[in-house]
């Protein structure tokens, strides 16, 4: 029955930023939707959807001893194709934590991140990150990510890297629950 539901949809945006000096800048984008009837049909909630994020970096050479990335967005569960660590081009990979989106349903999912990033000199860097989601939706727990890792850049081509990568998925949601690390 599926081939009879009509899952076309239009997908706009538009982004923007202002850089207060060289090395910060705030940035945002802005995306909404326009869902055909079939995302109805199989249970989508919400047929004109919107996603947006905004974004304060602020580079190393401002803050001297690390950069900092911090991130807030919002996306109506209902948003198609979203995934956070795809769509926006997040600095460094958010482990899914959005994975249990409970996509289709009432709400909004909240996202928020802290980066930061310290280059030492050509060769080494190392980098701290966390993540929250708050799904709005009583079928997700929120979820939470931090990683550290260091990063040794052996020739322009070859780095190798060390990370340690933590996420909580809380006690139940939509595809995974529990914590895992890597």
């Amino acid at each position: 029955y599926a081939d009879d539901f009509d899952f076309t949809n239009k997908t706009y945006g538009i982004q923007a930023g202002f850089k207060f000096t060289p090395a910060v800048e705030l940035k945002g984008s802005y995306y909404w939707q326009d869902l055909s009837s079939g995302f109805a049909d199989y249970g989508v909630t919400e047929d004109s959807p919107k996603a947006w994020r905004a974004v304060l970096d602020v580079k190393q050479d401002a803050l001297k001893f690390t950069s900092l990335w911090f991130e807030y967005e919002q996306v109506d569960n209902s948003f198609v194709l979203y995934n956070a660590q795809n769509i926006w081009g997040t600095w460094s990979n958010i482990a899914s934590i959005t994975d249990n989106r409970p996509f289709g349903r009432d709400g909004t999912m909240k996202l928020w991140s802290i980066g930061l990033e310290q280059k030492w000199n050509d060769k080494w860097t190392t980098f701290e990150k966390y993540a929250k989601a708050d799904f709005d939706n009583d079928l997700s727990d929120d979820a939470n990510n931090w990683g550290i890792g260091v990063n040794y850049q052996y020739t322009p081509a070859v780095a190798f890297q060390l990370v340690y990568d933590k996420i909580d998925f809380g006690d139940y949601g939509v595809k995974y629950s529990g914590d895992d690390n890597v």
